[in-house]
């Protein structure tokens, strides 16, 4: 049976986590969310990983939700779509806590689902011909589950637009609305990715870890001297372990 997800390790401290339903536009069903799930829960375990990168096969990066699988569900119950719900929304929490770096590239479209999982990563790439689309009601459902990563992405006010209209998210617009971080010709994609893989992998896996853990706790906490404290010792336990190791450098 084929896997509708491909990992690999391009790097000894990074995991390649590919989308890999090509003849679908690697639109996504309950077999594709489960094995994601269960990648990113094993990720985390993984003390040596510095990053995590998405990408799909194909021309699209996940044209949204699997129409095949959508039509088996007719017939089920209200406890099987509270589990769909939930194992969607498990994915997406799980992304977003994530302790490890993120980096997706987007190809072609990403639609549905597919936005709210962009949403929940740290750096996003794509090239001039992606497009995403925020298109839930088309199948009769609401973009509920994405909703909080895409109002912390995008804002309130952007985000009550596209979910509302529906409306083609283009690179450029995505590119302004911070949705993606940066665009690029198609052939120069991969180039521009390892380019960012190298940079991040060339920093402490501490470091990184801890300054995506304080980025996520200055955006949910309140700004007071109890953040502050956090953030100072923070601080300072980097630059200790920093000195410790550089002596250990010296003295071996």
């Amino acid at each position: 049976m084929k896997e509708t997800i491909l990992i690999d390790y391009p790097h000894a401290s990074m995991v390649r986590v590919t989308l890999n339903r090509p003849e679908t536009g690697n639109a996504y069903d309950d077999e594709m969310v489960c094995a994601l799930i269960t990648a990113f829960d094993e990720f985390k375990q993984d003390e040596d990983l510095k990053l995590i990168c998405i990408t799909a096969e194909g021309d699209d990066f996940c044209r949204g939700l699997d129409s095949s699988w959508h039509q088996q569900r007719l017939d089920a119950g209200r406890a099987e779509h509270q589990n769909d719900s939930e194992q969607l929304s498990r994915l997406f929490h799980t992304l977003y806590q994530m302790p490890i770096p993120t980096l997706a590239t987007v190809r072609g479209e990403a639609n549905a689902a597919a936005v709210g999982l962009i949403c929940c990563c740290d750096i996003v790439l794509a090239c001039e011909s992606s497009s995403f689309t925020i298109m839930e009601m088309e199948y009769g459902q609401v973009p509920a589950l994405q909703s909080p990563y895409l109002v912390k992405a995008i804002g309130e006010r952007a985000a009550r637009y596209y979910a509302l209209s529906g409306e083609k998210i283009t690179s450029h617009t995505a590119l302004q609305l911070g949705l993606i971080h940066k665009l690029v010709p198609k052939e120069e994609l991969e180039l521009v990715t390892e380019l960012n893989i190298q940079r991040i992998l060339r920093h402490s896996n501490l470091s990184l870890r801890q300054t995506k853990s304080m980025i996520n706790l200055s955006a949910t906490e309140a700004y007071d001297e109890s953040l502050i404290d956090t953030l100072i010792d923070c601080s300072t336990d980097i630059r200790v372990s920093q000195m410790e190791g550089m002596k250990l450098r010296e003295t071996g």
